[in-house]
């Protein structure tokens, strides 16, 4: 009896995004079109289809992406588009990215974007660099004259427009550029920021995109500590902490008065991205596809359609955990609200420090440091 050859097929619901020619796309499209894969569906599967394609064909698989479940196929789907009842997606082996979402559990395996805390069928999978990132020009060498910062600004910290901060950076004649688009162009920035005002809960889920996009880049990192940053911290010039303005300040200070430090930030970060090339996080995908996920699917290829009870249970739980997220959420956002009201009177009744205080500029050195 012939072997079944495995269907692997990207989820792409028509009803969330739109890829009538994605049949017809290629990896230099990703380069030339950046803008068409940021977001959770385009990121993870439409761009995972078109880098993975010709992987998976040249192992004599069946490769696909569109709407529905084909029934028997390896399905890599959004965890948005496994979130429903009424689907047929329990006659597929599911492999669902989770991303910034609570928890999948209507899933065979699932797809985490970073290592923390994971669960017994969750597999990290680091999300691909920035389609079309463009490298530091070279012949900038040491100069510090421009930061920048790649991403969303509706999540940007407040202090991102503090005038005393903005002051600050003119007179060491240093331009801040916080951008909401190109996140690919890197070539005039000489030092990246990553700091986001978000909740604890939604941090924790979070990718370390923005670490691995500045050491392809060639440029050093001012960055939060986030939990998947400090996961893949392994020595201070893998980026610098920063939580404030006046870290941020500090920092700068200390990469001109040191430049072998920028350039050791700049040396560390060409090894570290060997990791998440292109090529590498392929040869993850390809790894996981051949030694765990075609192999199971083949075992469990029979029986199928009896899975619609466990499917409805585990949507359930599914259902569950993402109403348990939310009331996180909502508690983080009152208990962060009401702080802030505390200090804004503080702050009234005393006055508040200036971003370039001598001794928050102390403090940061220190953390920095460490």
């Amino acid at each position: 009896m012939a072997r079944a050859v495995p269907h692997i097929h990207f989820v792409l619901d028509p009803r969330a995004t739109r890829w009538p020619d994605i049949d017809s796309l290629v990896e230099a499209d990703i380069e030339r079109m950046p803008s068409r894969f940021v977001g959770g569906r385009n990121s993870w599967i439409a761009q995972g289809f078109v880098r993975l394609r010709a992987s998976i064909e040249a192992r004599g698989w069946h490769a696909s992406a569109g709407p529905g479940f084909p029934d028997g196929a390896i399905c890599i789907a959004h965890r948005d588009d496994v979130n429903r009842f009424a689907v047929r997606a329990h006659r597929s082996f599911l492999v669902v990215v989770r991303a910034d979402r609570a928890p999948a559990r209507a899933c065979d395996i699932a797809i985490a974007q970073n290592g923390l805390a994971l669960e017994r069928h969750e597999r990290f999978l680091p999300l691909w660099p920035q389609p079309g990132l463009i490298p530091r020009d070279d012949t900038r060498g040491r100069r510090i004259e421009r930061l920048a910062y790649r991403g969303r600004i509706s999540s940007v910290p407040s202090w991102f427009r503090d005038a005393e901060f903005l002051a600050a950076l003119r007179l060491r004649g240093i331009e801040f550029e916080p951008s909401s688009r190109e996140w690919e162009d890197y070539r005039h920035v000489d030092v990246a920021i990553a700091a986001r005002d978000e909740l604890a809960e939604v941090l924790k889920r979070k990718p370390a995109t923005k670490l691995y996009n500045a050491w392809l880049a060639g440029v050093p990192l001012l960055a939060s500590p986030e939990p998947a940053y400090e996961e893949l911290r392994r020595k201070p010039v893998d980026y610098f902490r920063i939580r404030s303005a006046a870290d941020v300040l500090a920092a700068l200070d200390l990469l001109r008065a040191y430049p072998r430090v920028y350039d050791a930030m700049v040396e560390n970060g060409r090894a570290r991205s060997l990791g998440f090339t292109v090529d590498a996080l392929r040869e993850r995908w390809m790894a996981l596809l051949e030694r765990e996920i075609v192999p199971a699917c083949l075992r469990a290829s029979h029986g199928r359609a009896s899975r619609r009870a466990w499917f409805l249970r585990a949507m359930a739980s599914q259902k569950a955990l993402s109403r348990a997220h939310r009331l996180r959420c909502s508690a983080q956002a009152l208990g962060r609200s009401a702080q802030r009201l505390a200090q804004s009177l503080r702050d009234r009744m005393r006055g508040s420090p200036s971003p370039g205080e001598a001794k928050a500029a102390g403090a940061t050195r220190k953390s920095i440091a460490g």
